[in-house]
């Protein structure tokens, strides 16, 4: 971590338990810092210990230091770089807070960590669940089932349609596969919210006498309901 290197520190008080902060200077057993708010150096300088089980394989490791990611460009932000957080080059707990919580304030709700989804409840209702949305949902898992489509075209952002839709798919593949989806988080997360999502893009594939989303009743972009 060499001087000018932005990281992440932890503090144990205050409502953001990880600051952005910059590397002053590195010692040969602590690290000096600031913290950089808006691009700024703000208050005293800090230090940090060097741990003592840090090796030299490995890296040095700070007490309470995480490397930060190098910020998002606009074209990064327009061509989903940060849908998937497995494409950071650093993941872990500030990473994470970080990434999830720029998406939230951009209105994206949903962030992949590989095959996991990771939904932040927005508490408003946003325009995620229209028969418009639903739809494309349906036509892109139907062509990937298919080996259909434009395999350069750009994916559809995360969303929990998707992972409705990959179920069932798997669900109804030659190989009959028996599908899971597990819902968790702790109370008012969304849990009962998204298990009605779930099931009612699952209710919609499934049901043959079930109209297309995109046809029938006048308004496509009509939310529905369960």
């Amino acid at each position: 971590m060499e001087a000018g290197t932005q990281v992440w520190c932890y503090q144990d008080s205050g409502d953001d338990p990880w600051i952005l902060s910059k590397v002053i200077n590195r010692t040969s057993d602590a690290l000096q810092l600031k913290h950089d708010i808006d691009g700024d150096d703000a208050g005293e300088t800090f230090s940090r210990p060097l741990l003592a089980s840090s090796s030299s394989e490995e890296g040095a490791k700070y007490e309470g230091v995480e490397l930060a990611n190098a910020p998002l460009s606009d074209s990064d932000i327009a061509e989903g770089v940060d849908n998937d957080m497995i494409s950071l080059q650093h993941l872990h707990e500030p990473a994470i807070l970080h990434a999830v919580s720029d998406r939230y304030f951009r209105g994206e709700i949903y962030t992949w960590t590989g095959p996991v989804l990771i939904a932040v409840n927005p508490f408003q209702r946003l325009p995620l669940y229209t028969r418009e949305i639903l739809e494309s949902y349906r036509q892109e898992g139907l062509f990937r089932s298919q080996n259909l489509g434009d395999s350069s075209a750009k994916p559809l952002g995360p969303h929990v349609y998707s992972i409705a839709d990959r179920s069932y798919r798997q669900m109804m593949s030659e190989e009959r596969k028996s599908q899971s989806i597990l819902i968790s988080g702790e109370s008012g997360a969304g849990k009962t919210e998204t298990t009605k999502i779930v099931m009612l893009y699952l209710t919609t594939l499934g049901s043959a006498h079930t109209e297309s989303p995109s046809e029938g009743a006048e308004g496509g972009d009509e939310k529905l309901s369960v």
